[in-house]
C-alpha cells in the first residue's frame, strides 16, 4: 500500500502530461455514439442510466427509440409507467427506469422541467448515485466531478498497480477522490476519455497497451503485470431456482398473467410459476381454478440474473373457469414481460391442435 502512495504521487507531479495525452487521444479516436451528438442534460441523463451495466450496442436502439418517443422531461414524466416498461423491455434492471422517471417527474414539479446544474440538487434526486451523479453534472456541465465506472476501476487498478479489491465501496470512493485531484477544467471530456479508454483499449482481456496513449504512466505495464489488474475476489455461485412455467388457457382465447409486485420485476407480467414440486392442488388453490391437468409440454428456458438463475419449464393447461388476470391471446404482445418470461414464452404458439 505504501507504494501505491508513493505512485500517486509521482502520477500527480505528471498529471497535466497524462491529462494532454488521455484528451488528445479522446478527440482523435472516440466513437460517434448518438448521446455525444447532444448536450441536453436530460438526455444525457437518460443515456448513462441505459448505460449502467448494459452493453454501448445494446443501448443504441433503446436509446434511439426514447429520444423520438420521450423527447423532453414532460414527455418522460407523462408516460404511462406500464407503456414506459415495455418499452424498456430487455434492457433488464426495471428500477433503472422506475426512479429515473420518478426523479423526472420531480424535476418538472419542483424544477420548472429543467435538470439542476447544482450538484447537490441532482444527487438528491431518486436513483442518481456517485456516477450517474458525476457522470451527467460533469458531461452537462463541467462540474470537475468523477464518474468512476468498471472501465474507469479497470484503468485506474492498472496505472497505479493497485491490487485493491475495486469491488468495494471504500476503494471506489478513494479512486474518485484521486481522479478529482488531476481531473481538468474539461471533465465531461475528460471522464469519458477514461471510459473509453476502458472500453476500447484497456478491456478486461487482451488489453491493446501498445495502442495506450497513457502507456508511459501505467505502473502495471511497467512492471509486466497488467493481466493480473484489477484483482478479481472469487465470484459468489449463483442461486439457482427451478421453476414450473404454466400457460393456463380458458374457453375465451385468454391466457393468465399476473402483474409483478416484486422489487426485482414490478410492473412486468408473467405466466404463473411455481417451484417443480408444488402440486397442482396448490396451484389451484393459490389462483381459485380448476385446471384440467392433462398438460403438456412445450418448452424449456433458461435465464441468468445477477445473483440468480432460473431454469424453467413450461406447461400448457386448460379450464373452463374465469379469473381476472385472463389476457386476451392478442393483448399479450402489448404487456411488459421480462426476458425471462419471454424466453419461455417465445416457445408458445397458439394452434387448433393446443386450443
Amino acid at each position: 500500500m505504501e507504494y501505491i502512495k508513493q505512485r500517486k504521487v509521482s502520477f500527480m507531479l505528471k498529471s497535466s502530461e497524462f491529462n494532454h495525452n488521455l484528451l488528445a487521444w479522446y478527440q482523435a479516436n472516440k466513437r460517434t455514439l448518438p448521446w455525444r451528438q447532444t448536450r441536453d442534460p436530460y438526455l444525457i441523463w437518460l443515456s448513462e442510466v441505459m448505460l449502467q451495466q448494459t452493453q454501448v450496442t445494446t443501448v443504441i436502439p433503446y436509446y434511439e427509440k426514447f429520444i423520438t418517443k420521450y423527447p423532453d422531461i414532460d414527455s418522460m414524466a407523462e408516460a404511462d409507467e406500464e407503456a414506459l416498461l415495455k418499452d424498456w423491455e430487455g434492457l433488464g434492471y426495471y428500477n433503472r427506469i422506475r426512479n429515473f422517471q420518478a426523479a423526472v417527474k420531480e424535476v418538472r414539479e419542483h424544477y420548472g422541467s429543467t435538470v439542476p446544474e447544482q450538484p447537490e440538487v441532482f444527487f438528491s434526486l431518486k436513483g442518481v448515485g456517485p456516477y450517474i451523479g458525476g457522470a451527467v453534472q460533469s458531461i452537462a456541465f463541467n462540474h470537475l466531478l468523477a464518474a468512476v465506472d468498471g472501465n474507469v476501476l479497470r484503468v485506474i487498478s492498472r496505472l497505479d498497480a493497485d491490487d485493491r479489491d475495486m469491488t468495494k465501496a471504500s476503494v471506489q470512493k478513494d479512486v474518485k477522490k484521486r481522479i478529482e485531484e488531476i481531473i481538468p477544467l474539461e471533465a465531461g471530456d475528460f471522464n469519458q476519455a477514461l471510459m473509453e479508454l476502458g472500453a476500447t483499449v484497456c478491456t478486461p482481456r487482451a488489453p491493446k497497451c501498445i495502442m495506450c496513449p497513457v502507456q508511459e504512466h501505467c505502473e502495471a505495464y511497467g512492471r509486466n503485470i497488467v493481466s493480473e489488474l484489477p484483482v478479481k475476489k472469487k465470484a459468489k455461485r449463483k442461486n439457482e431456482l427451478f421453476y414450473n412455467v404454466y400457460f393456463i388457457l380458458n374457453d375465451q382465447n385468454e391466457i393468465l398473467l399476473r402483474k409483478q409486485e416484486s422489487t426485482l420485476l414490478q410492473g412486468m407480467y408473467e405466466l404463473p410459476k411455481y417451484d417443480v414440486d408444488t402440486s397442482v392442488e396448490s396451484i389451484e388453490e393459490d389462483l381459485g381454478l380448476t385446471i384440467d391437468t392433462s398438460g403438456l409440454h412445450i418448452g424449456s428456458g433458461k435465464h441468468v440474473f445477477t445473483h440468480q438463475v432460473w431454469f424453467m419449464e413450461g406447461y400448457m393447461l386448460h379450464t373452463r373457469d374465469q379469473h381476472p388476470d385472463f389476457v386476451a391471446l392478442e393483448a399479450v404482445e402489448g404487456l411488459p414481460m421480462s426476458r425471462a418470461m419471454q424466453k419461455i414464452y417465445e416457445q408458445f404458439e397458439v394452434s387448433d391442435e393446443r386450443m
